[in-house]
């Protein structure tokens, strides 16, 4: 099964949801995935088989604790027989007030999670034998303690943040830097340290993302891009196939169970 959580209440804006794969045996033919670039920052706990990416880094196995920051393009990735994972997935907000970390040091990286807190490493040993409320319970008192010692000021990080998230179909970076009075370039080399992607790349990955996520949406997905050819490009770069092949239920986990509510 494919399930995700709502995070505690306190943690809004900064966990999107923890989200857990649970598969006792994966035949051959269904052990693909496809890491998508969402827009948020993943911890992953792997208690399952090792698993690696393929493609382009053929053969990188997975640290059991991993961080994924900010993905550019989607990543395949090959599973062993047995999936058991469970997931934080980190808006860049919630990157940044949890960890203090600008989000540009992760981006396109799979890193242990020492690179960035080794309190981690504690938590994925603490709930090796736990059942999955309490896993869900762990996490949710472990960022909430991370949370309760940070002292970062984030609000101009959160403006931008929100900008972009409420004009991603017509984002215009002239406007945004006017709206934040300052230059197109140092709006682009802020966001771009603290998110991990320019304001363009993150809006086009939202842009897509709300297409994807929201049925009703998807279903006019076509006219939210300048052509088919565009659609088609942005697709294959943040999905790894075009529309068409999405439809027609694909063999990935996560892309069945984004796009067709697949969760076994």
């Amino acid at each position: 099964m494919i399930r995700t959580f709502e995070p505690d209440n306190v943690l809004y804006k900064l966990v999107d949801y923890i989200w857990i794969a649970d598969f006792s045996f994966l035949a051959d033919g269904n052990r693909k995935d496809i890491i998508m670039p969402l827009g948020h920052i993943n911890i992953i706990f792997n208690y399952g088989s090792p698993y690696r990416l393929v493609g382009e880094e053929e053969g990188m196995v997975f640290p059991d604790v991993a961080v994924i920051g900010q993905m550019k393009k989607a990543k395949h990735v090959q599973y062993g027989q047995h999936l058991n994972q469970i997931g934080i997935s980190l808006t860049p907000l919630g990157f940044i007030k949890l960890f203090h970390e600008p989000g540009l040091e992760l981006t396109e990286r799979i890193a242990p999670v020492t690179d960035v807190d080794p309190d981690l490493d504690e938590l994925y040993l603490m709930m090796i034998y736990k059942d999955t409320e309490q896993r869900i319970q762990a996490i949710n008192q472990f960022l909430m303690n991370k949370l309760a010692s940070n002292e970062t000021n984030t609000e101009y990080i959160e403006q931008m943040l929100t900008y972009v998230e409420r004009e991603y179909e017509r984002l215009n970076i002239v406007s945004m830097a006017k709206c934040f009075g300052t230059s197109v370039s140092s709006i682009e080399r802020l966001f771009n340290k603290n998110i991990g992607l320019t304001p363009k790349v993150y809006g086009d990955i939202m842009k897509f993302r709300k297409h994807v996520e929201d049925e009703e949406l998807r279903r006019d997905i076509q006219y939210h891009y300048y052509d088919q050819s565009h659609l088609i490009k942005t697709s294959k770069k943040f999905a790894g196939k075009t529309i068409k092949e999405l439809n027609n239920l694909p063999d990935e986990l996560t892309l069945a169970y984004l796009w067709h509510d697949q969760q076994q």
